[in-house]
């Protein structure tokens, strides 16, 4: 069968520093009934140079004078022919098999639009983060209820459904084409094996000092809201474009103004644009409230409520005061950190007595080289003496294996390190697992995920038990959460594992595995992160197999096995640090997958322990709060 023909649109200005990867991406693409047109902007540096080395494989548009995106859009759509149509920014660039995982989703699925996730790649700060193409259960609300929802960028399209031109002179011109766009498609597909890499640069539109020509957002979301009126859903559809594009830039882009006079003109500015709408009454700003810190709360309350009556000075100095409060109240737990000092770390570490205990650090990664060398230094960092550190790659698209040989190539004469290479992604944490497991040649062995962080008094803490008592499985500590920059969020993650509100985890504690499960493990997973565990190192390719049939609660699994095992050590002290970010956040079908698998382990628990009457009612209650924090009206029961 013919494959059917995609129309790739790149308008592109003054990107001589980006557009060759840009189009290495485009030509190189495994899907190859593709057209790519190419609309220079009147550049003036190199851009158009190097597009012209690439006239023999592109379409190449040259504008007299600059005329802008929408413009440039325009004009390369009059002359496609392709079937689907896509858009790729000139600075940005695609996984190479991107356009044939989009099309397969959509003929897989009958659908005539198709979306990905998109890493935002931090240019000059060596970082990367997720940012889901759809919030939660795939559907039309849910995809408008997200940041991205306007970005051309993410999608394919069948033809037919860009039924308006791009608003010329204005930007976010795209945001009264795409979502019409989405709102007109019979079907929406989610290819998540690929992404769309979105270059963060100084000097970008969006990332450019600010500017009034944002409040065009205003007149786009009024147009598209006027172009999909009559449908389906919406008021709800209303309320999440006003959410996302409106309310979250005054929430979210106007506190990062730091000149208070600018600030208070562009609050001005704001305040009047936004009299049509009322936005207390919004849906998704309540949801967004609900989960917000009671301070947090009154203040997005009070700032509403005063620019609502178009004062600007009350809310100009609130903003002020909680830029000051942020700054003194979080501050990252990771220190400055070089290649020189993680070499000074693994020299020092060298030096400590290992307590009798040989211990495997195992770094299981994939696509993490943004965090990377801090792990590493958190690693050598250890104050016991590490025998080996073990760096599993999981076939990572980015610049991972770069940055794993570089750091090995710099420790190896300090420290033994061995690296484990996927030629392909083995699709499930625990054959990472069991392979860090398999080649470890420690006794104990300490799984530190690759995005995670710790103090270095860990490892110290947690061989503390072990030196008394071999019978020991699994020793951990309390762990708190971090952001991306690596300020704590959640300073302890006891009160989320103590749901019994036993005080068990308040003092540290050593106790048989299987009354730990009968009393405390049964009922939820009290242990939040594999990097906050030394694992007693024992075959368990049988537990790890069973663990692997698992999509959420495969951990809990793991460690309740080993439980069973042994005797488990508990340090109150919080030495690990999870970190939070694009790549772990969880979805609507995630939540259905997962009540579901914590009932499959209590159902196995059940016939090994037999449940008493007491369990068995709070395992009902626990079902119950779940449901409703989760919001699961079925429980998530037709999935099993």
């Amino acid at each position: 069968m013919k494959e059917s023909k995609i129309s790739v649109i790149v308008a592109a200005y003054n990107t001589e520093k980006y557009i060759q990867k840009c189009m290495d991406s485009l030509i190189n693409q495994t899907y190859k009934n593709i057209e790519i047109i190419v609309v220079d902007d009147a550049s003036t540096d190199g851009t158009l140079k190097i597009l012209e080395s690439y006239k023999k494989k592109i379409k190449i548009i040259k504008n007299e004078e600059n005329k802008g995106q929408a413009y440039a859009r325009n004009r390369a759509l009059e002359i496609a022919t392709g079937e689907y149509i896509g858009f790729v920014d000139s600075d940005d660039y695609i996984d190479l098999n991107y356009y044939e995982e989009m099309m397969k989703q959509i003929k897989e699925e009958d659908s005539d639009l198709a979306i990905c996730d998109i890493k935002m790649v931090y240019e000059n700060e060596n970082k990367t983060t997720i940012s889901p193409g759809c919030e939660g259960k795939l559907s039309k609300i849910n995809l408008i209820n997200n940041g991205l929802a306007a970005s051309p960028c993410n999608k394919l399209f069948k033809k037919e459904l860009l039924k308006y031109s791009f608003e010329e002179g204005k930007i976010n011109e795209d945001i009264a084409v795409v979502i019409p766009a989405m709102m007109e498609s019979k079907k929406v597909s989610y290819a998540k094996n690929v992404y769309y890499y979105y270059i963060q640069r100084k000097g970008s539109t969006q990332n450019s000092r600010f500017s009034k020509k944002r409040f065009d957002i205003f007149y786009g979301v009024a147009q598209t809201l006027d172009r999909i009126k009559g449908c389906k859903d919406y008021e709800e559809i209303k309320d999440a474009l006003i959410f996302n594009q409106l309310i979250s830039l005054l929430l979210f882009v106007f506190p990062k103004i730091k000149d208070k006079k600018e600030r208070k003109n562009v609050l001005k500015e704001y305040a009047r644009y936004s009299k049509p709408y009322d936005y207390k009454e919004n849906k998704y700003f309540k949801k967004f409230l609900e989960k917000a810190r009671s301070h947090q709360k009154l203040y997005f309350r009070l700032i509403l409520f005063f620019l609502k009556h178009q004062l600007v000075l009350i809310p100009n100095k609130m903003i002020s005061t909680f830029q000051w409060y942020q700054s003194k109240i979080k501050k990252s737990v990771i220190p400055e950190i070089t290649m020189e000092t993680i070499v000074e770390k693994a020299k020092k570490n060298q030096t400590y007595s290992n307590y009798g205990i040989a211990i495997s650090a195992a770094i299981p990664n994939y696509n993490y080289e943004t965090f990377l060398m801090e792990r590493v230094y958190s690693i050598v960092s250890q104050k016991v003496k590490l025998e080996e550190i073990l760096i599993l790659d999981d076939c990572s698209k980015d610049n991972s294996i770069e940055m794993i040989e570089k750091i090995k190539k710099e420790l190896t004469p300090y420290i033994k390190i061995r690296t484990i290479y996927n030629k392909e992604n083995s699709g499930t944490a625990f054959k990472q697992w069991k392979k860090a497991i398999d080649n470890a040649k420690g006794d104990y062995i300490w799984i530190a995920e690759a995005d995670d962080f710790c103090k270095e008094g860990l490892l110290k803490e947690l061989v503390r038990p072990i030196q008394k008592n071999k019978n020991i499985y699994l020793s951990y500590c309390d762990t708190a959460f971090i952001n991306q920059e690596g300020k704590i969020i959640l300073p302890s993650i006891i009160p989320e594992i103590d749901i019994q509100k036993s005080g068990h985890w308040n003092q540290d504690f050593e106790n048989n595995g299987l009354e730990e499960i009968k009393k405390y493990a049964y009922l939820n997973c009290t242990i939040a992160n594999v990097s906050s565990v030394l694992i007693k190192k024992e075959d368990y390719e049988e537990i790890l197999k069973i663990a692997g049939t698992y999509k959420q609660a495969g951990d809990w699994f793991f460690y309740l096995s080993l439980m069973k095992k042994g005797d488990i050590a508990f340090s109150s002290k919080t030495y690990n640090y999870y970190r939070m970010h694009g790549n772990n956040v969880t979805s609507m079908t995630k939540k259905e997958q997962h009540f579901n698998e914590i009932k499959r382990i209590h159902e196995y628990l059940d016939q090994e322990l037999h449940f008493n009457e007491e369990q068995k009612e709070k395992i009902k209650e626990r079902y119950q709060f779940l449901k409703k924090v989760w919001e699961l009206k079925t429980g998530g029961e037709e999935n099993e």
